[in-house]
């Protein structure tokens, strides 16, 4: 029998999420397995920690538990309680708001990984700054490439969704597809206002 999807979207579903859903769904939890890896290395910095005993003021004493970011660490633990396929989670009555929950702390762990807010950047300036001077290349090249010259942290799992959707065209496809790295920025911003809508 044929319904509407939880998430609001209007879409017919079979279950409790309909197919664009539960693709977008599974996008979110393919960033899980690198999240996880990373959130260890920011459980283990030492700002904004507090001991991982919980107590209050004093130094930190040899031999006493190690100051660990207690936030970072739950956050690290919701995502490992994540399962890793969407199609499971369709068929659960609570399946919208289990999405929300997960595209939350995502999200979170993403912030929380990429460090303390920077300041604001000027992406337009940024695009067309880009758009000058960085030719098409490869996915393995283009994600480190943005990050350290766009400050845009983007995962190949992303270039390929966006690439899957129709928001980015391929400008080679042998022997791997290459990007033009302003493209890929119009997509994620575009990614990013469709998200703050929502």
């Amino acid at each position: 029998m044929s319904q509407e999807c939880t998430k609001e979207c209007q879409n017919q579903a079979h279950n409790y999420l309909c197919g664009r859903c539960v693709s977008d769904l599974q996008a979110w939890i393919d960033k899980i397995p690198v999240l996880i890896v990373e959130l260890s290395v920011t459980i283990a910095k030492l700002d904004n920690v507090r001991p991982a005993g919980g107590g209050g003021g004093g130094g930190h004493k040899p031999g006493s538990d190690a100051p660990i970011n207690l936030d970072a660490l739950q956050l690290q633990e919701n995502l490992r309680s994540v399962g890793g396929y969407a199609a499971g989670y369709a068929s659960d009555p609570q399946a919208a708001g289990m999405a929300w929950l997960i595209q939350d702390w995502v999200t979170k762990a993403e912030r929380m990984v990429s460090g303390p807010d920077e300041p604001p950047v000027n992406h337009q300036a940024n695009r067309e700054r880009v758009k000058g001077i960085a030719p098409a290349m490869p996915t393995r090249q283009l994600v480190p490439w943005l990050r350290q010259n766009a400050k845009v942290v983007v995962t190949s799992m992303d270039i390929r969704n966006w690439a899957r959707r129709g928001k980015l065209h391929a400008v080679e496809r042998e022997p791997s597809p290459t990007y033009h790295p302003h493209e890929v920025l119009d997509a994620w911003y575009e990614t990013r206002r469709e998200q703050s809508r929502t």
